[in-house]
């Protein structure tokens, strides 16, 4: 549209989605760029009928860039779903454009680079949850007290706090995760912590700790098995993860991808 010989730029609207409403589709067509203003946004892709989360973003954080960033209208890479009552304003590209078109050419050269490593490891994170979606399933056919070890493991010795789910915040018991792959750690602790906490197949526990590419991890995990190890006053606890959000699945898949 022009006025006056100048372009008019479309208005910024102001949308609202209740809980639970999609705000994208994946593999739909569209221009719009939006950012949260209030709520929370879940970026997810689709694989066989299951939702596989990429990330969860909130007040400020900016949805369907990439299709302006790749300079044209292409399908949707990604689903967005509100997930509690949220509002969003709707940018046309058009109101960027000149901004962008300004930008010197190295720094656009940086963001198209940025912008494909995003969408590998996007792909990647999908790829890995829906398998690990596809384990899960199978092991509920397997007969219990079969062994069994689902993914590739990584030999580590790191420091971790964690506490049971239900404790104090402000508990701290310390650990060292001794293996990780993208189903679960080995977690390795003194048998004292044992004292005044059951630790014990089934019990849950939140986790923290660092990998050794200095990037935190945060999940919670269930035991699935105990080994006691008397002589040393330790135990040996095969943990499987309950819940680990999108950023922290991506963070573990691309560490164990190094």
């Amino acid at each position: 549209m022009v006025a006056n010989g100048k372009e008019k730029m479309p208005p910024i609207v102001s949308l609202k989605y209740k809980r639970g409403e999609l705000v994208i589709k994946e593999g739909d067509y569209g221009i719009s760029i939006y950012k949260i203003v209030k709520g929370k946004v879940r970026i997810f892709n689709e694989s066989g009928g299951r939702e596989i989360p990429l990330a969860t973003l909130g007040r400020g954080e900016i949805i369907g860039e990439m299709t302006f960033l790749n300079r044209g209208e292409e399908q949707r890479t990604a689903s967005a779903r509100a997930l509690e009552d949220s509002e969003l304003e709707v940018w046309h590209p058009s109101t960027l454009k000149k901004e962008y078109e300004e930008m010197p050419p190295v720094v656009k050269y940086i963001v198209n680079q940025a912008l494909q490593r995003l969408v590998r490891m996007n792909q990647l994170v999908a790829q890995f949850t829906a398998k690990r979606q596809r384990i899960i399933e199978k092991a509920k056919h397997v007969k219990p007290g079969t062994p069994q070890r689902f993914y590739y493991r990584k030999e580590l010795d790191q420091e971790c706090i964690y506490r049971p789910v239900n404790s104090s915040k402000e508990l701290r018991l310390g650990g060292r995760v001794k293996d990780i792959s993208l189903n679960g750690v080995g977690l390795e602790v003194r048998s004292k912590n044992a004292l005044n906490f059951s630790h014990e197949a089934g019990d849950t526990f939140y986790v923290t700790m660092m990998l050794p590419t200095n990037k935190k991890l945060t999940f919670k995990a269930k035991i699935q098995s105990v080994k006691m190890d008397r002589t040393l006053g330790k135990i040996m606890m095969g943990m499987q993860f309950e819940e680990i959000d999108g950023e922290n699945r991506k963070t573990l898949g691309f560490f164990m991808r190094s």
